[in-house]
């Protein structure tokens, strides 16, 4: 199921931070539920379901697809500090707020 493997990702994302200098950044599962507006007669309204992957430090936080957060996971080295995972996070082309903390 997709909510297993977003926090499998989400997981392995935040112990590969804690072993490098990102300690204090949170990787955790961010969901999007959506329903049509109309159904055929008969039939039953279905739920979508996207999960996304935050990432969030005291200042920045970004959501990436699964797809992103497993390249991310794969990219993230040992010598990571928090700025270079959002240059990393920012070159995938995924924008980064303001986490308002």
């Amino acid at each position: 199921m997709l909510v297993d493997d977003a926090r499998k990702i989400a997981t392995a994302i935040e112990e590969r931070l804690n072993a490098s200098d990102c300690q204090g950044v949170k990787a955790k599962v961010k969901s999007d539920e959506m329903r049509p507006k109309t159904v055929p007669a008969g039939a039953g309204r279905p739920t979508f379901i996207n999960y996304y992957i935050q990432i969030e430090d005291d200042t920045r936080m970004a959501t990436l697809t699964l797809g992103q957060a497993a390249e991310l996971l794969d990219d993230v080295g040992a010598d990571w500090n928090p700025d270079r995972l959002f240059e990393a996070i920012l070159a995938m082309d995924v924008p980064i707020a303001s986490s308002g903390e």
